[in-house]
């Protein structure tokens, strides 16, 4: 290992982190880090674990801009995630986060040569999708569900946080008020971004008359997070504020889908309502295909 880049590998490993919600910065991975943390550490062990592996996998291509901006590396944590929802934690469990962590990585850059887009969280769905497909057929122990924690908030507010820790997994509000302070270290306007596109999946999900559990565990919001961050270059730079609406109602809509399809929505509605929306908006074909589309100052 290079030692002049050692200091910077604990930066770009939680700004991989911080990118699961399109931040560049370490400082919000931190957030995010101790939010899963909160309430469940064995998922914040399979997120750094997964997050170091594709950070040190991504050194081997010299790509030292995308390693330092965290790009190599939130696939590979929300792989390590996807491997402790499915399975519970042991030898097997933790190798197969290694595995994930590692061919999430080679997806992306199968899929970064190949679409003139970003992929966003596409290779992690598809290794996730993978990883369930394998424990429905061998005998392999299942993850314990999380227990779902109510501490003493409003409906609506447990709702909205939920809608934005659920990007992680994750649905002690608690947890999501803290996802959100490492948004509001990224920045302000995407910290209020994010309230407001969790607020109007929550409020969409309950007027559209879906089912209140998920609902009320903001699987209808975190998609929406996601799309409306994701977006937010169009909404400034084209004053296009029509598709914070759209992400919305989309996003709803794809997880109502997915879930009656039987599949897991994990952040597929996110992708593909993301896709669209940029082609709908007319994004330019041979826009860069970088995740982080806020960066936070290079300082963190």
């Amino acid at each position: 290992m290079n030692p002049a880049l050692l200091p910077t590998l604990p930066r770009s490993v939680l700004r991989g982190i911080g990118q699961i919600f399109l931040q560049r910065s370490a400082g919000c991975g931190l957030a995010v880090l101790a939010a899963m943390a909160l309430q469940a550490p064995q998922l914040a062990l399979a997120c750094a674990l997964g997050a170091l592996v594709a950070t040190l996998a991504g050194r081997r291509l010299h790509e030292a801009q995308a390693l330092d901006d965290g790009l190599f590396g939130f696939n590979g944590a929300l792989a390590g995630l996807g491997v402790l929802i499915v399975l519970a934690p042991g030898p097997l469990a933790w190798a197969l986060v290694v595995a994930a962590s590692l061919l999430a990585t080679a997806l992306l850059l199968f899929l970064r040569r190949r679409l003139p887009v970003s992929p966003y969280t596409a290779p992690f769905v598809l290794v996730t999708w993978g990883v369930m497909a394998l424990a429905t057929v061998a005998p392999l122990a299942p993850a314990t569900p999380i227990v779902s924690v109510d501490v003493g908030w409003s409906e609506v507010a447990n709702g909205i946080l939920r809608g934005i820790g659920q990007v992680v997994f994750l649905d002690h509000p608690m947890a999501g008020a803290l996802c959100l302070l490492g948004l509001l270290l990224a920045g302000p306007r995407v910290a209020v971004t994010a309230l407001i596109a969790a607020t109007a999946g929550l409020a969409l999900a309950r007027a559209l008359g879906f089912p209140d559990a998920p609902a009320a565990l903001g699987l209808y919001g975190y998609n929406a997070v996601l799309t409306v961050i994701a977006l937010l270059p169009r909404i400034q730079v084209k004053g296009q504020r029509w598709i914070v609406v759209a992400a919305a109602v989309l996003t709803v809509l794809l997880v109502r889908g997915v879930q009656l399809l039987g599949l897991p929505a994990l952040t597929a509605p996110f992708v593909l309502a993301t896709w669209l929306l940029l082609r709908v908006s007319r994004a330019p074909a041979d826009a860069p295909a970088s995740v982080s589309t806020t960066p936070s100052p290079a300082s963190d």
